[in-house]
């Protein structure tokens, strides 16, 4: 994957506009999710070290593990979409007509769309009233909230940008010559 990142490889759209500000923002969030994974695989490294030879595990490190993971896996997701990266099950389609597979690519960018704006939401609504309960994690206690803190972002750039996808299959079936 970083070498998609850093080589622009899988980006179908033009360098200049909405486009470019949509594929720029999902590459930054990606690495932003692997800086997670990264810090999440030392640290707990950390923690295995410390238990084992010295007595001393990092304290709250499942915590941590947990709040980074919903964090990598929120950051990756607008990354995937941007360069289609989602598993797709084309069995039935393979030899269907063009027109056909971009109204169903359409169909399933605007469906993902309307989740991934939804969730963006319920998780805004969801982190106010964390803030206002003041509910913390056991071990460190840590703010709830703060993890999702990357998420509401992270699925409200994925539904941008799988509402310019649907568009742009829209136009694309147009331009599809029968």
């Amino acid at each position: 994957m970083a070498d998609l990142i850093i080589s622009n490889q899988g980006d179908d759209a033009p360098s200049t506009g909405l486009a470019w500000w949509l594929g720029g923002a999902a590459k930054v969030m990606a690495f932003l999710s692997g800086l997670t994974l990264v810090a999440m695989a030392l640290m707990s490294l950390a923690s295995i070290v410390g238990r084992t030879f010295f007595d001393a595990p990092v304290v709250g490190d499942y915590e941590l593990v947990q709040i980074a993971c919903a964090a990598a896996v929120s950051l990756a997701l607008p990354y995937t979409q941007w360069v289609r990266g989602h598993v797709i099950v084309d069995f039935f389609t393979v030899r269907a007509n063009p027109k056909f597979v971009l109204a169903l690519d359409a169909v399933a960018a605007a469906v993902l769309c309307a989740f991934a704006l939804t969730f963006a939401w319920r998780m805004w609504v969801n982190m106010i009233e964390l803030m206002d309960g003041w509910d913390a994690s056991l071990m460190l206690n840590i703010p709830t909230w703060w993890g999702y803190v990357p998420m509401v972002p992270s699925f409200a750039l994925l539904g941008l940008i799988a509402a310019y996808h649907c568009v742009s299959d829209i136009q694309g079936i147009r331009g599809i010559r029968a």
